[in-house]
């Protein structure tokens, strides 16, 4: 994680809470000046910060990350798509996925955000998935350039938007892999160490984790350190049905779009092993991050585990992820 990452930027808006609250989500945010950015920049990017702070046993220090999901970037190369689509990715494009605060699109976020995120503190950028709308070359090019200019770590944990050929005219699957395998390798189970910490992801959760991710999974588990869990699609609660709840409740389906029995998101024999060693009493994870549902939500998912949903950054949402040392 080399000389071990830094620390970050934030507005202060405090939280955007959509459903239950976890740990110190009210505690003070950072200040600009310790996260390298001004109120000016922040504005005009549209940028708004979503704040949460966790105490974790065992740290030697603390850490400070950004957290960027759903940001749905979509570039004016539209040769790919098909033409009885391009009205519909048209209007995702201009009208639905542009900040409201400031008319920027997508893309143009996302390039003013790299140099905003290489003067910051940040210990760590972790991208949540949707990153980009649909799995075009032009599209994930654009995520790949700006990822070519950032200092900082980072994981990408990617969702369906990110890979998938939504809305294209031809898939070209051997080009799209080939292209996202040439940014981070695309690792089904990706992992950021630090002497006293891991950040672990589960890359394209819209699916069943693969073998070979359990696998990788269980050699990063097995090392005993603390773990924060990155993944698009959120998980179920074994403690608080609030999350299945609002979910069903905003979906037009009434879907429960999570990760569990019973849910949208249904494991087989090798997603639920992992899922039952996330939440295992004895788990090194400690937190789960997670967006997908475009609200936000902070809860537990054991008696132990919290999870926390950010909401989407084609609003301008950024999370900020302050991890404590806790004291003995």
């Amino acid at each position: 994680m080399k000389a071990l990452w830094r620390c970050l930027i934030c507005l202060v808006v405090g939280c955007l809470v959509g459903g239950r609250m976890a740990m110190a989500q009210d505690a003070a945010a950072p200040s600009f000046d310790a996260l390298g950015i001004d109120e000016a920049t922040a504005k005009e990017i549209g940028l708004v910060f979503e704040n949460v702070e966790i105490e974790v046993e065992g740290l030697k220090r603390d850490y400070l990350f950004l957290w960027i999901a759903d940001l749905y970037v979509i570039t004016d190369d539209l040769s790919e798509v098909a033409p009885d689509d391009l009205e519909t990715v048209k209007t995702r494009r201009d009208k639905a996925f542009r900040n409201s605060q400031t008319k920027l699109s997508s893309l143009e976020v996302w390039q003013r955000l790299i140099p905003v995120l290489n003067r910051s503190n940040a210990d760590a950028v972790l991208l949540g998935g949707d990153i980009c709308d649909f799995g075009s070359l032009s599209n994930i090019q654009a995520i790949k350039d700006g990822l070519a200019q950032l200092r900082k770590p980072y994981l990408y944990a990617r969702a369906d938007h990110d890979i998938s050929p939504w809305w294209l005219a031809e898939r070209k699957p051997d080009e799209v892999a080939a292209l996202e395998q040439s940014i981070d390798g695309n690792e089904p189970v990706q992992v950021l160490e630090a002497e006293d910490l891991m950040v672990v992801s589960f890359n394209v959760s819209t699916s069943n984790l693969s073998v070979e991710g359990l696998k990788r999974f269980k050699a990063a588990y097995a090392k005993g350190k603390p773990i924060l869990l990155i993944t698009h699609v959120p998980f179920n609660s074994l403690v608080d049905p609030n999350l299945g709840e609002t979910s069903m409740a905003r979906d037009g389906q009434k879907r429960n779009l999570t990760w569990g029995q019973g849910c949208y998101y249904s494991p087989n024999a090798t997603t639920q092993e992992f899922l039952d060693m996330v939440l295992a009493e004895d788990s090194p994870v400690f937190a789960v991050l997670a967006g997908h549902l475009h609200f936000p939500w902070h809860g537990r998912l054991t008696e132990r585990i919290s999870q926390h949903l950010f909401a989407p950054a084609y609003c301008g949402n950024i999370g900020v992820i302050s991890l404590k040392c806790k004291a003995n």
